[in-house]
């Protein structure tokens, strides 16, 4: 059961690398009020689900470069931003729950 748990996040993390290196790096805009915020539990990331206008699946991480105040922390709070390769949210290791979105590269949320 251990093992192929070990496999299957190996797994993830592979396919994760091949889409990254296989997307075409775009910035893609996005804008609108947080209907989910997940945090997960690969560390320093946030999945969300942004409403219109410009909605979408979206993951905040460490490296997003997140102007002054900070990350997205609630639904309705409002965020705006651009987002770029495919990236994944792990929310739990067993059993092995994976949720995908598109990962910020920069964002600016309200109070």
């Amino acid at each position: 059961m251990k093992r192929s748990l070990i496999v299957g996040i190996v797994i993830i993390f592979i396919a994760a690398g091949a889409i990254i290196t296989l997307t075409k790096a775009t910035a893609l805009s996005w804008g609108g009020p947080f209907q989910t915020v997940i945090p997960c539990w690969n560390e320093g990331v946030i999945w969300t689900v942004v409403g219109p206008p410009r909605p979408g699946v979206f993951i905040w991480t460490a490296s997003t470069k997140t102007y002054d105040y900070g990350p997205p922390s609630r639904p309705g709070q409002y965020g705006l931003g651009l987002a770029g390769p495919p990236y994944f949210c792990v929310v739990s290791p067993y059993p092995v729950i994976v949720l995908p979105g598109i990962i910020m590269t920069m964002v600016g949320t309200s109070r």
